[in-house]
């Protein structure tokens, strides 16, 4: 063993059970390697293969930055009463200040900061957590974080890919009308974040759940009306548009993915509203109401 690394070793051994921060740990890793071609391309793909996993984003900001990193950044971006005062541009600069410490593209940090912020907004009604609908308070949030997200995109330090695949990781914590704002506001639209996902069976199991939620939801409440309806067409449309699209490739031997995708969904609702129909006729159940105020 050399002796830089059994001193970094007695450093360890020393240390106790003290946990080395990021910054340490990153300082670290650049002193013991070597300068060489290619190199700092690694560490920045380590770099943000840790701030992918990191669980907690405020933390990790926090830890790499100090307070003022949280108060003029994340905080800003869920709360549209803390933002007031700043403009996007002041919020992107400080991404782009964060992102150079890192040692991230600020395209990725942005996109892991606007998904992150997302999941916060949809978590934070305290409501039942089987929703597809956000409430006015989340709306408000919502209008002011993709108003960032729509600077961040026009300034090119936001990653559409990025973001998507950020998405799939906490689909379970996200709310369909968020989604779709995301399509109306064009941050990304519903079938490019539908195309970014491999796994076909995964995304129609989730997109039926939230759609028959939609309608249910829909039918039991008055005051979102309006907003279900447009959902519920948006989705509608792209689905008929695409699982009913015919392939201008003659070579192509597999239909496309959008189009197998589309083509589930609607098959799946159509036997969802026959079998609710049918029963509803003796019962009129919940799932019967459901349809008929989506017909």
């Amino acid at each position: 063993m050399s002796d830089s690394r059994a001193q970094d070793a007695a450093s360890d051994l020393g240390s106790g059970s003290r946990r080395r921060t990021w910054t340490e740990l990153l300082a670290g890793r650049v002193k013991r390697q070597l300068h060489g071609p290619g190199r700092e391309h690694k560490l920045q793909e380590s770099a943000v293969r840790l701030l992918r996993r990191h669980l907690n984003l405020n933390d990790l900001l926090l830890e790499v930055e100090g307070p003022a990193c949280k108060t003029l950044c994340l905080h800003q971006l869920v709360d549209p009463e803390a933002s007031a005062d700043l403009s996007s541009s002041l919020i992107g600069s400080a991404l782009r200040d964060q992102a150079s410490r890192l040692g991230v593209p600020v395209a990725v940090l942005s996109s892991r900061t606007v998904a992150s912020s997302i999941v916060q907004i949809c978590a934070s009604s305290g409501e039942p957590s089987h929703r597809v609908l956000l409430n006015a308070e989340q709306r408000k949030k919502l209008s002011s974080l993709l108003e960032v997200a729509q600077y961040l995109l026009a300034h090119s330090m936001f990653s559409r890919s990025s973001f998507c695949e950020e998405l799939w990781e906490v689909q379970d914590s996200l709310l369909l009308e968020a989604v779709w704002h995301l399509h109306v506001q064009n941050i990304v639209s519903l079938q490019e974040l539908l195309e970014s996902r491999a796994d076909t069976q995964a995304t129609v199991a989730w997109l039926f759940r939230d759609l028959c939620l939609l309608c249910e939801q829909m039918e039991a409440s008055t005051l979102h009306t309006e907003i279900a309806r447009a959902m519920l067409s948006d989705f509608v449309q792209l689905f008929v548009l695409r699982g009913f699209e015919k392939n201008s490739d003659l070579r192509s031997v597999e239909p496309a993915h959008m189009a197998q995708l589309s083509a589930a969904v609607l098959q799946r609702m159509l036997i969802f509203a026959l079998e609710a129909l049918t029963t509803g006729l003796q019962d009129s159940s919940p799932a019967y109401r459901a349809v008929k105020s989506c017909s």
